[in-house]
């Protein structure tokens, strides 16, 4: 019935606000589960299927889902997901359960991103990006008042204990990792608008650079490492791409201006405004836990004999060993190791048998229903990935995602296939990292909507009115 009524409208244009009504209820949904509706947190978590569901079937009705070559290549991925998925579950009522959890963790939200490319076009892009720049302003006061106020005040409450501290506030979200993400996605939006603009003038300058106090402001509050890391990544590429691209000179020094000089002084402005926050953002640095990383637990010590030749005796041959730890790198460069020992998950291969245990098996609800607490991986996504999948199919899976990346990158570094590289640059590090190691199959959360969200615009820079040649 109700899809008969929205047939009466055009179709593409009623999709469009549909996925943009969906974005805010997933901004809006850690809300209600913490806040207004904590008692009903179980069901709201699940109420967005039915949306989604709604979504799908109506694309799908108007020829917005499968039209793309790219279509068949995500529904060929999921069915052999699914497929090799199941072998790890032995379909006991638990396991069904277990297998349809899993399923849904890792492909909820890719149909959203099939849609996304058949739908909008660079302007309309354009247009959700600049929307997006005026969200920031509430999220810096709530992420504020989060700091200020004490944990036992509503506006620092959760349905439970998830990471609900003032000191790392998790703004609309029920934890910091989906708060990080959608900061990150913020820090995107605002240099994709930035460096995009044919024309600026006082007042928009001035109008970017509070924007850009704000987002350095969001950053320390945080105290995310990942927003320290990844967000120095967005801004060193666009500061990259808007070196290269050519332009007005007046207009690319405005630009430089807001990447090289604003956005270093609205960091330290706001270091020394928040001065307590800040160093305890900066103690955070290096704070992981190292030791139980599958790159330490896995990795021998090494010891080289490097040869000593004496400068005055050519004849005389001595060798002196020297040992290369991991354990040492780690200890002192924590955060950094974090980040490899999650893009280097060949260490967790002898731990995994051929087939995994079930895909999801290690994803929050899975284990949380089964109460199994083999997979203690959590977010790490890439080594819970191949231990659900094994390292047969899940190694395949997993080296997919970063060929993606890498052939994304190529394209957008080395040919002019994209348009509009300098709106889209930013996007495509958010993209980047998250296909690298975000956990985008742990959870159904907004860090896996997001993911998916951004995918679908980032790859939307293909469509040439109505191409269909991927």
């Amino acid at each position: 019935m109700i899809l008969s009524y929205l047939d009466k409208k055009n179709p593409k244009e009623t999709l469009k606000k549909i996925i943009i009504f969906f974005y805010i209820y997933m901004i809006v949904e850690g809300m209600l589960r913490k806040w207004f509706l904590p008692f009903l947190n179980k069901e709201i978590y699940f109420l967005k299927d039915i949306f989604l569901i709604f979504i799908y079937l109506y694309a799908y009705k108007h020829n917005f889902l499968l039209k793309k070559k790219i279509s068949k290549f995500l529904i060929f991925l999921i069915i052999t997901s699914l497929i090799f998925g199941s072998i790890g579950y032995s379909f006991n009522k638990l396991d069904i359960l277990s297998f349809i959890l899993g399923s849904r963790s890792y492909w909820l939200f890719a149909p959203m991103f099939l849609i996304i490319i058949h739908v909008f076009s660079f302007e309309d892009v354009k247009k959700f990006v600049r929307i997006n720049l005026y969200f920031i302003f509430p999220y810096y006061i709530l992420v504020i008042l989060q700091s200020h106020f004490p944990a036992d005040k509503f506006i620092n409450s959760g349905y439970n204990s998830i990471v609900q501290t003032p000191d790392r506030p998790s703004a609309y979200f029920t934890y910091i990792t989906q708060n990080t993400y959608y900061f990150l996605f913020l820090l995107s939006c605002f240099y994709s608008h930035s460096l995009t603009q044919k024309f600026i003038n006082k007042k928009k300058f001035i109008f970017l650079i509070i924007l850009n106090f704000l987002l350095m402001g969001i950053m320390i509050f945080l105290k995310s490492r990942a927003s320290y890391v990844f967000g120095g990544a967005i801004i060193i590429y666009s500061l990259y791409i808007t070196l290269v691209i050519r332009e007005e000179l007046n207009l690319k020094i405005k630009k430089l201006l807001i990447v090289l000089i604003i956005t270093p002084l609205s960091f330290s402005i706001n270091s020394s405004l928040f001065e307590d926050q800040y160093k305890r953002s900066v103690e955070r640095i290096n704070t992981d836990a190292w030791e139980k990383t599958s790159l330490v637990i896995n990795s021998s010590i090494i010891e080289l004999d490097i040869p000593n030749i004496s400068l005055l005796n050519f004849n005389t041959l001595e060798t002196k060993p020297v040992i290369i730890d991991i354990r040492d790198f780690c200890s002192l460069n924590s955060s950094i190791c974090r980040v490899i020992n999650e893009l280097y998950y060949i260490t967790s291969i002898k731990n995994t048998s051929k087939f995994g245990e079930g895909i999801g098996a290690g994803t929050t609800i899975v284990t949380y229903i089964k109460k199994d607490k083999r997979f203690i991986l959590g977010e790490a996504e890439n080594h819970r990935i191949l231990g659900e999948l094994g390292y047969l199919y899940g190694n395949m899976f997993i080296l997919l995602k970063f060929l993606i990346v890498i052939y994304l990158n190529l394209i957008f570094l080395f040919t002019v296939r994209v348009r509009n590289k300098l709106f889209y640059f930013p996007l495509l590090v958010f993209v980047s990292v998250s296909f690298l190691i975000g956990p985008i199959t742990y959870t159904t959360s907004f860090l896996s909507f997001i993911c998916w969200f951004s995918f679908g615009l980032l790859i939307s820079s293909f469509n040439k009115h109505d191409n269909k040649s991927y």
